[in-house]
C-alpha cells in the first residue's frame, strides 16, 4: 500500500492497479462531496457514541453500523445494480417492474432535497469524463423515472454510476470512506459539548 501522494490516487490504486487520471478525479470528487452532510443518520450515531465518551474508533463503528442500511450507505449499491440491469434490459421495463412491485427506485428522492440533490450533477459530470456510455444510461433512467414519479435523482445514483463505470463492485465503500472524514470532525466537536446530551425519556404509556 502506498503511504504517500494524493489520497484519492492511493485509495483508487487499491482497487485498480494503474488507475486513470479520470478515475482518480471521479473518486476524489466523490470523497469531497460525500465527506459530510450535516446530521445524517450515521453521523448522528457517531455523535451519540461520542456523547458518552467512546473512543473515536468505536464511535465510527456505530456510524458504520447505521450506514449499512439499504436506505443510507448501501443505497448506491442498489443504484449500481439498477443501472446495470437497465443497460441490459432497458430502463422502461425495469422502472415499470419496480413500480408494479411498489418498490422504491434506487437513487431517487431525498429527505432533505425536494429537487435534484446538488451533489448529483458534479459527481455525474466526473463520471461522464470516465465513461459517457454509463452516463447515457443514467440519463435514460432519469428520463423514464420522470415520466412516472416526481422524485429527483440523488447522489446515490451518481455514485452507483461511478462504481459501474469504473468496473468496481457495487458495494465498494467509497461513501463510508468519505464520510469517516466528516465523522472525525463531528466526533471532535461532540467531545466539546456536554456529555450524554442525547439521553431522552420515553413517553409514559397510559
Amino acid at each position: 500500500t502506498r503511504r504517500t501522494g494524493h489520497y484519492a490516487h492511493r485509495l483508487t490504486a487499491e482497487w485498480r492497479r494503474r488507475p486513470t487520471p479520470d478515475l482518480v478525479d471521479a473518486i476524489d470528487t466523490a470523497l469531497v462531496l460525500l465527506a459530510d452532510h450535516e446530521l445524517a443518520t450515521s453521523t448522528l450515531a457517531v455523535r451519540i457514541a461520542a456523547s458518552v465518551r467512546t473512543s473515536p474508533s468505536v464511535a465510527f463503528v456505530a456510524g458504520l453500523a447505521s450506514m449499512e442500511g439499504a436506505l443510507h450507505g448501501a443505497a448506491s449499491a442498489d443504484a449500481h445494480r439498477l443501472l446495470a440491469m437497465c443497460a441490459d434490459r432497458g430502463p422502461g421495463p425495469m422502472i415499470a417492474r419496480l413500480r408494479s412491485e411498489r418498490r422504491p427506485i434506487p437513487g431517487f428522492g431525498h429527505k432533505v432535497y425536494r429537487g435534484v440533490d446538488p451533489r448529483f450533477p458534479p459527481l455525474l459530470d466526473s463520471v461522464r469524463r470516465l465513461d459517457p456510455d454509463v452516463v447515457a444510461i443514467v440519463d435514460a433512467v432519469v428520463a423514464e423515472a420522470g415520466r412516472v414519479m416526481s422524485h429527483q435523482p440523488n447522489v446515490d445514483l451518481a455514485l452507483g454510476a461511478l462504481t459501474l463505470a469504473a468496473g468496481l463492485e457495487p458495494d465498494t465503500p467509497i461513501f463510508a470512506i468519505a464520510r469517516i472524514a466528516g465523522w472525525s470532525a463531528h466526533y471532535a466537536d461532540e467531545i466539546c459539548d456536554p456529555p450524554v446530551r442525547f439521553r431522552v425519556l420515553a413517553t409514559p404509556t397510559r
